[in-house]
This record gives structure tokens, C-alpha cells and sequence, in this order.
């Protein structure tokens, strides 16, 4: 795919990067990733905050344009996250990060059932050939 993605339509994650805005909130296992020893150091456009921070408050101070999560993390899973912007009333859109999927639409529908007015779609990571 290339260019921007219909609503509907599996992203394929490099195009989907370069459409991100200079506004981007990324919902993650914060703890689990900094004893990883991932460094979390600020990166222009993008804030990293763990799930249990997001809230009326801190969505409405960042107005983030697109939010973005692992599928499935120790503590939560793409639909919690979804349920959770419904509650916010978060307008923008929502994009989980998976690797590539054997049946990504399923996914996304169960996501849609319980979150229909929000714009949620698959950010899908591509697969890593050996040698690379």
C-alpha cells in the first residue's frame, strides 16, 4: 500500500509512519520497556505514556492527532485501549501496532464492535527476512 490508508483499509507500517503528525501520543508497557533497557527519551511529535495516565485531563491538554499501541501489551490489549478513548470522547485516530497478521481484518472488527464511532485501524509491522 502506499499513501495514506482508507478508514477500513490494513495500514502497512512504513507508509503509515510517514503520515504521522507532529502530534502523536504512544501508549505503551513504559516500565517493561525502560527495564528493557529501551531508552525513552523525548522525540519531537511523540509523547510515550503508560495506560493507566491516560486520561480526560491529559488527552485534552495534548489534543493528540493519532494514538498508537501495541495490540496486545502485559497489561492491555488494543480493545482496552479503545474502550478507554470512547470513555475520553477522543476524536482522532487510533492506530494499534501488530506484527503482520494472519487474518488482521478479524482483529479489527472485534476492535469496531466495541468501539464503532472510533477511528481505530492496524498499523501492521513487516516481517524481518533472515539476513537482514
Amino acid at each position: 500500500m502506499s499513501g495514506q490508508p482508507q478508514r477500513g483499509q490494513i495500514a502497512d507500517f512504513p507508509d503509515a509512519l510517514k503520515n504521522l503528525s507532529n502530534n502523536t501520543l504512544v501508549i505503551g508497557d513504559l516500565a517493561r520497556w525502560k527495564a528493557q533497557g529501551r531508552v525513552l527519551e523525548p522525540l519531537e511529535g511523540f509523547q510515550f505514556v503508560d495506560i493507566s495516565d491516560l486520561s480526560a485531563d491529559f488527552v485534552n491538554e495534548r489534543e493528540p492527532d493519532i494514538i498508537l499501541s501495541p495490540l496486545v501489551a502485559d497489561d492491555f490489549d488494543a480493545v482496552d485501549v479503545a474502550i478507554k478513548l470512547i470513555e475520553l470522547r477522543f476524536k482522532g485516530r487510533y492506530r494499534a501496532i501488530a506484527d503482520d497478521l494472519p487474518d488482521a481484518e478479524l482483529i479489527r472488527s472485534e476492535v469496531q464492535a466495541f468501539a464503532p464511532q472510533l477511528d481505530f485501524d492496524l498499523l501492521l509491522m513487516p516481517r524481518v527476512q533472515a539476513g537482514e
